[in-house]
C-alpha cells in the first residue's frame, strides 16, 4: 500500500524528470503574491504615505512608484509560476529574484535606523527578506533539471543578435548595481531624481535583478524560456513610465532625461520583440 506521502514524493520526483513545476514551488509562489500586491498598492497609490503604511518613509514618490511597479511585475511572474505547466518557462526568474532579495536584506541591515522598527510593515519586510534569500534558491535547485527541459512543440529560437544585445545591456545594469550599492553617492550623482543612501542601495538591488535576469535570459536560446520574463519586465517598466508622467516634478532635470528615454526605448524594444517572436511561434503552429 502506497501512502499519500509516498505518492506525493513520487509525484515530485516525476515532476523533476518531466519538467513540471514542483508543488512546493507553486505553493510558495501563491504565498508570495499577496505581499507583492499589497506592496504595489501602497507604493503606487499612496507614495506620499509610505511612512505610515510601508517599512520606511520613501522620498520622492518616484522611488516608491518604481518599486511598486516592480512588485506588481513580480506578482505577475509568481502568478505564472503558480499556474504554468513547465519549469523552463519560469526558471530564469529565480536567480534574479535571489540576487534581489539578498540586496534588500543587505540594504536593510546597513540602514536599520531608517526603518520604522517596531511596526507591522517593518517586521513583514524583514521577515520576507530573511526567508526569501534562502527559500528562492532552494526552490530553484530542487526544481531545476536541465536534462528534462526538452524544446516545446512550435517553439522558436531567439535571434543571436538579440541575445548579445541583452547580455551587453545586462552587464551595464549589473555594473550600475554594483557601483550603486557600494557607493550610493555615485549613483545619486547621476540619477535623475533624488536618492538617499538607502534608496540608492534599494534601487541598485532592482538594477541587479535586471542585470542578473538579463544575463540568465541571454543564455537561453528558446522563446518559451523568455516569454514570461519579457511580459513581467515590460509590465514593470511600462508602469514606471506611467509613474514618471504622473510625477514629473520629481525629476531634477525635467521629465525628458536619460533614464526615461532608456526605459521608453527598452519598453518599445521588448514589445517589438514579443510581437515578432509570438507571430513566428503562431506561424509554426499554423
Amino acid at each position: 500500500m502506497i501512502t499519500s506521502e509516498q505518492a506525493a514524493a513520487r509525484s515530485d520526483r516525476q515532476a523533476v524528470r518531466d519538467d513540471r513545476i514542483l508543488r512546493l514551488t507553486r505553493w510558495v509562489a501563491i504565498g508570495v503574491i499577496p505581499f507583492l500586491v499589497a506592496a504595489f498598492i501602497i507604493l503606487a497609490f499612496f507614495p506620499n504615505r509610505t511612512g505610515e503604511f510601508f517599512a520606511w518613509p520613501i522620498t520622492p514618490p518616484m522611488t516608491a512608484l518604481l518599486m511598486g511597479a516592480g512588485y506588481l511585475g513580480g506578482a505577475y511572474f509568481f502568478a505564472r509560476v503558480a499556474t504554468e505547466s513547465r519549469w523552463r518557462r519560469v526558471a530564469i526568474g529565480f536567480p534574479a529574484v535571489t540576487v534581489f532579495t539578498v540586496a534588500m536584506l543587505a540594504a536593510t541591515l546597513l540602514h536599520m535606523d531608517r526603518f520604522n522598527v517596531g511596526t507591522l510593515p517593518f517586521y513583514t519586510w524583514l521577515a520576507l527578506y530573511i526567508v526569501t534569500p534562502v527559500l528562492i534558491p532552494v526552490l530553484w535547485l530542487r526544481n531545476r533539471n536541465p536534462a528534462a527541459a526538452e524544446p516545446e512543440a512550435g517553439d522558436v529560437r531567439v535571434p543571436g543578435a538579440v541575445r548579445v544585445v541583452l547580455a551587453l545591456v545586462s552587464l551595464v545594469q549589473l555594473g550600475f548595481a554594483v557601483v550603486g550599492f557600494a557607493r550610493p553617492d555615485i549613483l545619486a550623482s547621476v540619477w535623475p531624481w533624488e536618492l538617499t543612501p538607502l534608496t540608492g542601495r534599494v534601487l541598485s538591488g532592482w538594477l541587479a535583478f535586471l542585470g542578473v535576469g538579463g544575463l540568465v535570459m541571454a543564455r537561453e536560446t528558446l522563446w518559451s524560456a523568455w516569454r514570461i520574463g519579457v511580459q513581467s519586465i515590460t509590465l514593470w517598466q511600462a508602469l514606471v513610465l506611467v509613474g514618471a508622467l504622473a510625477h514629473p516634478a520629481d525629476f531634477t532635470g525635467g521629465l525628458l532625461n536619460w533614464y526615461t528615454l532608456v526605459v521608453a526605448v527598452g519598453v518599445l524594444a521588448l514589445i517589438v520583440l514579443y510581437v515578432t517572436l509570438e507571430n513566428r511561434r503562431r506561424a509554426l503552429k499554423a
